[in-house]
Formats: structure tokens, C-alpha cells, sequence
């Protein structure tokens, strides 16, 4: 695999969780990044002066077809966050506009590009799959029906549809990212601290969770391997019930972790997201990364938050 040649490597969406320590790790490693970023607020003041930035709306231009044609890898990881408000129909229409339209322009500024970048890496979700219980999802199952397996599938086929077929495409389908730094954990964090600390509903929804390590170093692997093509779902191979989850963080931070939030004061704040993000869940298995030979750092719940956790309490 080819590990050594330093790349040029754009990324779209980099602001955000995943894309922040992504871009990080690419600079630390060597490698020089420009972002194009809604937000140039949002970038990391530690990194400003190793890496560069555009301030982009998600839209096709000439600019970006010349940026393209400076670069080795183009990485796409925008959207609006999924969980952050609660899916009224104008906010569904910006999750929708957020990932198709920013995929879409990257894609068309590939095609107008004379010098095509090696790779193109997707982002996408493992919330493609259905919200199905007992089953064990791959990368060959279908997609399900529900709105955010829709949208997810969207994005991907507008990927897999307009980026040019002789740019290699990664998709990147991610679970749930634990970090102390944003997503799930410090919400859960938060009441659990203050000793009101619980699950929601039963609690025995699975979560395919991957810890933010994780990551960004399976998505740096895929880049590197010239023979990785296609899905990949980054999800750590031993998923657990949210239940397990909230009390593994109350047994790091040594606090109780015993009060439910029922499901019906959930569906009553949240609506459909309550169902789709909180309430369900399904075991989605990374057959293909384990098969590429990525060894996970942080393969077990409590070693995950065991190392993101314990230097902070």
C-alpha cells in the first residue's frame, strides 16, 4: 500500500467534526490541505497559518474546477448536521440542498478538470440502512425506506452518477463518532455528570458507534490504497445498546447512569428524528475496512471511552 508520497488533498465540509481533526492528521503527517468552508469561523485557530481556506456556498465555479486540478485527493464530508434541530420540512430541504448541491459542484469541477484528482472520498452515514433490530448489515445489503436512509442514498448515488469513472470513489459511510469534542458523547455526558444521566427509551436500540480516531485514520487508509473502491462502512466491529454505552460512561466518569428518558417525551420534542436518530438503531458490521486489513485502535466501548474520558475527569 502506498503510504509514502505526501498528497494535496481538498476537503469540503472540513469544519466539521470529523473534517477538523481530519485535516489535522493530514497536515501532521506531512501532506499540505485546502478547505472550502461555509464556515472559516469554525476552523482551528492552532491550524490556521499549515493549511489554507476558502470560504465556499457549495456551488459550481471556475475557481474550484482550478483548485481541483491542484489536487491528489478531494475529500466530501459537507452537510448540515443531521441531529443538531428537529426535521421540519425547511429544515429537511437544507439537509437535502446541503449534501446533494456540494456533491453535485465537486463532482461537475472534477469532470471540467483537466489534471483529475487520484481519489474522490464520499461521505456518507450508516443511517442508509434499515432501522432493522437482529439482523447484521454489510455493505451489500440495500438501503431501507425511511428519511434518512433516502437522503443517504441520494448522496451516494449523485456520487457514484457524476464523479468522473476514472477518478477512484471511496464511500465512506460513518456510524456514530465518539468524541469529547462534539456529536453524541458530550450530549450524553452532560446529564449523566449532573447524576440525572440516562438512555432513551428501552435503552437496547443498537448504536454502531466508531470512535473519532478510528475515523480519521480508516479514511486516510482508504486514501492511500489504490485498490480500495466503493462502500465502506467506519463503524467499529463490536457495537453495543445504548443502555451499555450511557452506563460504560458513567462507570468511566464514576457517576450513575439509571434514569430513561421515555420515548414519548422524546417523540414529543424531536418528532420523526427522535424515531430515526434515538430511538432505533441497527448493528452495521465493517466487513470490507477488516477485510482491507485496517486494525482498529479502539475496537471495544470502554477502551474508546475510556481513552476520551478519563484525562478529563
Amino acid at each position: 500500500m502506498e503510504t509514502i508520497k505526501k498528497k494535496h488533498v481538498v476537503i469540503a465540509g472540513a469544519t466539521g467534526l470529523i473534517g477538523t481533526e481530519l485535516a489535522k492528521k493530514l497536515i501532521d503527517d506531512g501532506n499540505t490541505v485546502l478547505i472550502l468552508t461555509r464556515s472559516p469561523q469554525n476552523i482551528d485557530e492552532n491550524y490556521l497559518g499549515k493549511y489554507s481556506y476558502l470560504e465556499w456556498g457549495g456551488f459550481f465555479s471556475t475557481w474550484l474546477v482550478r483548485e481541483i486540478e491542484k489536487s491528489d485527493v478531494v475529500i466530501n464530508l459537507a452537510g448540515e448536521g443531521i441531529a443538531s434541530k428537529p426535521w421540519t420540512r425547511r429544515r429537511r430541504m437544507r439537509l437535502i440542498r446541503s449534501r446533494l448541491g456540494t456533491t453535485r459542484a465537486l463532482a461537475k469541477a472534477c469532470h471540467y478538470a483537466e489534471k483529475k484528482p487520484e481519489v474522490f472520498i464520499q461521505g456518507s452515514a450508516i443511517g442508509f440502512y434499515p432501522l432493522v433490530e437482529g439482523k447484521e448489515f454489510t455493505e451489500k445489503d440495500e438501503s431501507g425506506t425511511n428519511f434518512l436512509a433516502k437522503l443517504t442514498n441520494e448522496w451516494e448515488q449523485v456520487a457514484k452518477l457524476e464523479v468522473p469513472k476514472e477518478i477512484r470513489l471511496v464511500v465512506v459511510r460513518t456510524g456514530i463518532v465518539l468524541s469529547a469534542k462534539g456529536g453524541m458523547l458530550p450530549k450524553l455526558l452532560k446529564p449523566i455528570r449532573l447524576f440525572v444521566g440516562g438512555w432513551f427509551g428501552t435503552g437496547e436500540q443498537t448504536l454502531s458507534w466508531i470512535h473519532i480516531t478510528d475515523e480519521v485514520r480508516a479514511i486516510i487508509y482508504l486514501m492511500y490504497d489504490p485498490g480500495a473502491k466503493g462502500c465502506f462502512n467506519l463503524t467499529s466491529p463490536n457495537p453495543v445498546s445504548q443502555k451499555v454505552l450511557v452506563k460504560t460512561i458513567g462507570k468511566t466518569i464514576k457517576r450513575p447512569a439509571w434514569i430513561p428518558i421515555p420515548s414519548f417525551a422524546i417523540k414529543l420534542m424531536l418528532g420523526q428524528m427522535a424515531d430515526e436518530v434515538l430511538l432505533k438503531g441497527n448493528h452495521i458490521a465493517p466487513n470490507r475496512l477488516v477485510k482491507k486489513g485496517f486494525e482498529f485502535t479502539y475496537p471495544y466501548a470502554d477502551l474508546a471511552l475510556a481513552s476520551l474520558l478519563k484525562r478529563k475527569h
